[in-house]
């Protein structure tokens, strides 16, 4: 079954992070972040180096791991989370009776997150505090326990806990991300999975060769990728339990670009036959013995269909009115309406899975490709990225807050992070050749 890796290793994180909440009444009232409008300012959190009752470093790599999470998010003032801006008083306490409120208030923090690690066995246990330094109370008391090489899970349960917690909505760093990577030589590229953040990179194709575009099905349990088998261009499916693939379609020149429905029912690719790229459409169930139904049939290359939410809508690239840009259309094919209109190259569209937005390249007229999304409903587009290298294949984390992307600003092409108005950008990668990348369902 489709489900039985996903669920095992669900299985498994659930004993590696079998987190408890420590039942405490809410002393003073939590400051609610609405992430919306030009008023919205980062709240100013401060996050004390953790005490380790194991002598070991577990406790630098947590406390490191959930200030680059909440860093990434957006949501905090990057100026409060940086350590450097204080100096913690090793000595201070756990408890709102030992914490010197004022000294955090003087260096500009209103909540501060506080913790202790220990080891019992092979199991570490950490304690989690949040208080609101203006009301000087507790607000948040959460317990985890894992074994202890799974720190890095451990620091991204407690950062969506605390998103949770600020803005009542489910937080993105519980999830992975796959991409194309150079291996051995840049001709050669496999399909990784790893953590959000890019730690603990794993290779699930070896196909000696070249494989792009991954794309998630729904559950988690797979990734659907192209495959470059004898110059053929092949949309296989890398189940990743096994690593065993299966292919999807061979049929016709091409194929690239698959996209599972929300659902898990549907499968839309791009299809090159006699020499025209169009979206088709199949029962994912059907595999490579379906029929495929065709949708789009103008003269033009049809390429990279992307799913609204609801999966009653298909967002594409078509080069039909004479330059790449950005369409939609129903699932069925009908009422095809044109997105983009300004700039000349668009492509890589991608959906929010919020519904509202689609993400996406463009390139301007120095050859240059940067990121930007338009409003699916008003037709307002916003820039991204500017002047910063080129940045290409932008993909929606799960709640829809945050963007990974392809940067060359460092030099090669690197996995960066960002939000959708581009005011936090973070680097994921050091020392790579990495494209397409996809961001993954969260895990339960």
């Amino acid at each position: 079954m489709r489900l039985s890796w996903f669920a095992s290793a669900l299985t498994a994180m659930a004993a590696v992070v079998a987190a408890v909440a420590v039942a405490r009444p809410a002393l003073a009232t939590p400051p609610k972040l609405v992430i919306a409008g030009a008023n919205f300012q980062p709240y100013p959190l401060a996050v004390a180096p953790f005490e380790a009752a194991s002598g070991r470093g577990e406790s630098q790599e947590l406390f490191q791991t959930l200030v680059d999470d909440l860093s990434a998010s957006g949501l905090f003032s990057k100026a409060v989370l940086n350590p450097k801006g204080y100096l913690a008083d090793p000595h201070e306490g756990f408890t709102v009776a030992t914490i010197k409120f004022p000294r955090w208030s003087d260096v500009g923090a209103e909540g501060l997150v506080k913790g202790t690690v220990r080891l019992e066995g092979s199991q570490l246990v950490a304690d989690f505090k949040l208080f609101d330094v203006l009301a000087a109370q507790e607000q948040l008391h959460k317990t985890y326990r894992m074994p202890a090489d799974q720190v890095r899970h451990l620091a991204h349960r407690f950062a969506d806990d605390l998103i949770q917690f600020f803005t009542s909505e489910p937080g993105p760093f519980e999830s992975q991300i796959a991409f194309a990577k150079a291996v051995d030589h840049p001709r050669r590229k496999e399909i990784f999975v790893a953590d959000w953040d890019a730690h603990g990179q794993r290779q699930v194709t070896k196909n000696t060769d070249l494989d792009l575009l991954p794309n998630w099905v729904p559950d988690g349990s797979g990734v659907i990728y192209t495959r470059y088998e004898d110059q053929h261009p092949d949309l296989v499916e890398v189940l990743l339990g096994s690593l065993k693939n299966k292919v999807l379609s061979k049929r016709g020149d091409l194929n690239s670009g698959g996209a599972v429905s929300p659902d898990g029912r549907k499968l839309a690719w791009s299809m090159s036959v006699d020499g025209n790229a169009d979206i088709y459409l199949t029962d994912i169930g059907a595999g490579a013995g379906g029929e495929p139904t065709r949708l789009t049939s103008e003269p033009g290359i049809d390429t990279s269909p992307t799913w609204s939410p609801d999966g009653k809508q298909l967002a594409f690239v078509s080069q039909r009115g004479g330059s790449p840009q950005i369409y939609m259309m129903n699932s069925d094919g009908s009422a095809v309406r044109r997105l983009t209109y300004q700039g000349s190259y668009n492509q890589t569209p991608r959906w929010s899975p919020r519904g509202d937005l689609i993400a996406f390249t463009a390139r301007d007229e120095r050859a240059v490709f940067d990121l930007f999304t338009i409003n699916v409903q008003t037709g307002l587009v916003a820039r991204i990225t500017q002047d910063q290298g080129s940045n290409s294949d932008p993909s929606w984390a799960p709640n829809g807050r945050l963007l990974v992307f392809v940067s060359t600003r460092s030099g090669k092409p690197e996995l960066w992070v960002a939000t959708p108005d581009g005011n936090a950008q973070q680097q994921l990668t050091h020392g790579g050749d990495y494209s397409t990348p996809a961001w993954g369902p969260r895990l339960p």
